[in-house]
């Protein structure tokens, strides 16, 4: 993480902390700005790199970072409008979808940016 120019929440608590932390803002409706959204999604790309890192295989601690970043994903699928996004790569399916509804700031950027119109919470 820290290879990608992130200097906090590189480890995995903290990562699997904004993950659920950003999931929880999404399920009451998130209320920042498109910007803020991408930038909170990059969370789950970090644990995704971090599940997919071939030197922490060998740690048991890993099946359970694993266990709870499916529980988190797994709450996020059900409100995510998949595809909005066709272009991300297909095993990024958090990033290849948009929450299906969100505060007034995201629903008007995704509108006039992306041509993207979700409900308003």
């Amino acid at each position: 993480m820290r290879d990608t120019g992130r200097w906090r929440d590189c480890e995995p608590d903290a990562l699997l902390a904004r993950w659920s932390g950003f999931v929880e803002s999404c399920i009451r409706g998130y209320k920042g700005d498109a910007e803020d959204y991408f930038n909170d999604l990059t969370a789950r790309d970090g644990l995704e790199r971090a599940m997919r890192e071939s030197a922490l295989a060998h740690f048991p601690e890993l099946d359970d970072l694993r266990r709870a970043v499916l529980e988190i994903d797994e709450e996020f699928r059900r409100i995510l409008r998949t595809d909005a996004f066709p272009r991300a790569p297909m095993d990024e399916w958090w990033n290849r979808g948009i929450v299906s509804y969100a505060g007034a700031r995201l629903v008007e950027e995704l509108s006039q940016t992306y041509g993207i119109n979700i409900d308003l919470v």
